[in-house]
């Protein structure tokens, strides 16, 4: 059945306790008077934004606000993509100014957008939380964390940049689309080389790249999350692609690993923690997207899959989803399905409009 079906119970078969609180807690917050909030310069770009103190409406985002850790990139995209057609303001945070303006023209430049310069790397998530609490006046409903940010470039240190921006010798994501060489990630990824030439420290560094990203976003924005009726915090998981690069298998089942302790430890928590895991190649070949094209990027799927997550207030926290194959990405999709409160919003991205 889907979210809306489950979350009621039938007539004359009573009311579940949690379900009796958490109605109740809604209600209250529901009187609570909005917050006008005029926001300053925020990555580039000056908005008004009202957000409410109430959660959102039935089964939709209206009025939450919503975090998308990796959110500059090809799935981040899509991710925020269906956050915004629920309702929901979204924030998407990006050490590269030029990738949030890209962003914003992919997405359409939507009011609800907010994207903010910095880093979810240790040594600058703090002040980018704190910066962009300040700019929603400590309001987060829901964070979206997906493991596809791009880890593999070079070295912080030699860039200047973070993880999710290092600039890299072999084209990213975005670019091996765009190009007409054929090329896919996975590729690219292993024409460096298998990964032994590096020394045991560039192996340290290099293979925990991900998981520590992640770990420091829970560290940092759960703690905003508690006591927020409805609140949510979605893993979307991978691994599909780069089976033969060391640091990319390292760094994907990390996060997984911390996926599965956070799903365990907050079973009874008034968040509730899922993980999406995806066995499925996003950025596929050209050849591959030619001879098998799907009728929509999987990102889009993705996207709306979460944010129907989001809206289902009443889903159980520590459940892992897997997504094997389209047909789970349907049965997913019709089971969770994204509230359409924005509509018109682009689903191709700059390099698939080539």
């Amino acid at each position: 059945g889907v979210c809306s079906q489950r979350a009621v119970p039938a007539a004359g078969a009573g009311t579940a306790p949690a379900h009796a609180a958490m109605a109740s807690m809604q209600r209250l917050a529901r009187r609570g008077q909005g917050v006008l909030l005029a926001r300053g310069q925020l990555g580039g770009f000056a908005k008004g934004l009202h957000f409410s103190d109430a959660p959102g409406g039935a089964n939709t985002l209206n009025g939450d606000v919503a975090w998308v850790v990796g959110g500059a990139g090809p799935i981040g995209r899509g991710i925020a993509r269906g956050l915004l057609k629920a309702g929901a303001t979204v924030i998407v945070s990006s050490n590269s100014e030029a990738r949030l303006q890209q962003l914003r023209r992919d997405l359409g430049d939507p009011s609800e957008l907010l994207t903010i310069q910095g880093t979810m790397r240790p040594a600058g998530a703090a002040d980018l939380v704190k910066r962009a609490m300040d700019m929603t006046n400590s309001k987060l409903n829901h964070v979206v964390a997906h493991s596809g940010v791009r880890w593999w470039g070079a070295t912080p240190a030699k860039t200047g940049g973070d993880c999710e921006d290092a600039s890299s010798a072999v084209k990213d994501c975005e670019d091996a689309l765009a190009s007409s060489k054929g090329r896919d990630c996975e590729d690219a990824l292993a024409s460096k080389g298998s990964g032994l030439e590096q020394d045991p420290a560039q192996f340290a560094e290099h293979a925990t790249l991900l998981p520590v990203l992640h770990f420091t976003a829970a560290k940092l924005l759960l703690p905003h999350l508690q006591g927020t009726p409805g609140a949510s915090y979605t893993l979307v998981t991978g691994g599909a692609g780069a089976d033969n690069v060391i640091d990319a298998q390292v760094n994907a089942y990390g996060v997984r690993g911390l996926a599965t302790a956070l799903r365990s430890q907050h079973l009874d928590s008034t968040v509730r923690v899922s993980e999406v895991r995806v066995n499925l190649k996003i950025n596929r070949p050209a050849r591959e997207r030619a001879t098998n094209p799907r009728s929509r990027p999987l990102t889009a799927d993705l996207g709306e899959m979460c944010a129907g997550l989001a809206a289902c207030r009443f889903s159980e926290s520590g459940i892992l989803h897997k997504v094997d194959t389209m047909e789970d990405v349907g049965r997913l999709w019709a089971r969770y399905p994204c509230p359409a409160v924005v509509d018109g919003l682009p689903v191709l991205w700059h390099w698939e409009q080539a």
